[in-house]
């Protein structure tokens, strides 16, 4: 260092941005990992933290409580992880080309869904009875209802037959087998040919339903 220059230094204790979110992220995916196979309940903070290699303390300077961890895991690969799958998909298929637009969506939320993280998450919240928590229920409850405003929308077009039902209706037709079997074949323990099984069964379902209900 030249002479009469000064280096700045950060307050002792208080890590960096990027060092925080790293560990952030890395208590994340621990606290996922150990949830998936011990359960939530058998799963101890200091677990998570053995798991990370850091002290109790360290974790409580990033996560209020346990629950506060999972509930940093749902938002990531919950209700975002949907957001950020709908917005890879060219909105304007879904004024020129609906069926298109529901099988690209589909797609872009299966390939979210086929990572471990997600596939662990789904085995956790299987295994735990937490597939009933609010969180989950008021994403899939947001899920379906912008999947209703679509339809609504094609139905206002003419491009569904307004007898078939009502939009809330058609959308839990269609959503219902999709999220069913991301349930039962998407998870932790699935091996690819399952994996594979399932991508196919869901798109088949897309497809036929698509040919059922449009124009």
């Amino acid at each position: 260092m030249e002479k009469g220059t000064t280096r700045t230094r950060r307050p002792p204790g208080r890590p960096r941005k990027a060092d925080a979110g790293d560990t952030k992220r890395a208590l994340q995916q621990a606290a996922l990992r150990l949830f998936a196979q011990r359960g939530y309940a058998g799963t101890s903070v200091r677990a998570i933290a053995r798991e990370v290699g850091l002290s109790e303390s360290v974790l409580y300077a990033h996560f209020d409580s346990k629950q506060a961890i999972f509930d940093a895991v749902l938002a990531e690969l919950g209700p975002r992880d949907s957001v950020d799958a709908a917005e890879r998909v060219d909105p304007d298929l879904a004024a020129t080309d609906p069926p298109r637009y529901l099988r690209e969506l589909v797609s872009a939320f299966l390939d979210e869904w086929d990572h471990q993280d997600a596939r662990l998450l789904i085995s956790l919240m299987a295994r735990d009875g937490l597939l009933h928590s609010p969180a989950l229920q008021a994403a899939i409850s947001a899920m379906r209802a912008s999947t209703a405003r679509l339809f609504d929308r094609w139905i206002t077009a003419g491009l569904i037959p307004a007898g078939l039902g009502p939009p809330e209706d058609l959308a839990l037709s269609f959503t219902g087998p999709i999220g069913l079997t991301r349930v039962l074949q998407l998870h932790a323990d699935a091996t690819p040919h399952q994996r594979a099984a399932a991508r196919d069964e869901i798109l088949r379902h897309v497809e036929t339903f698509a040919r059922a209900v449009f124009r």
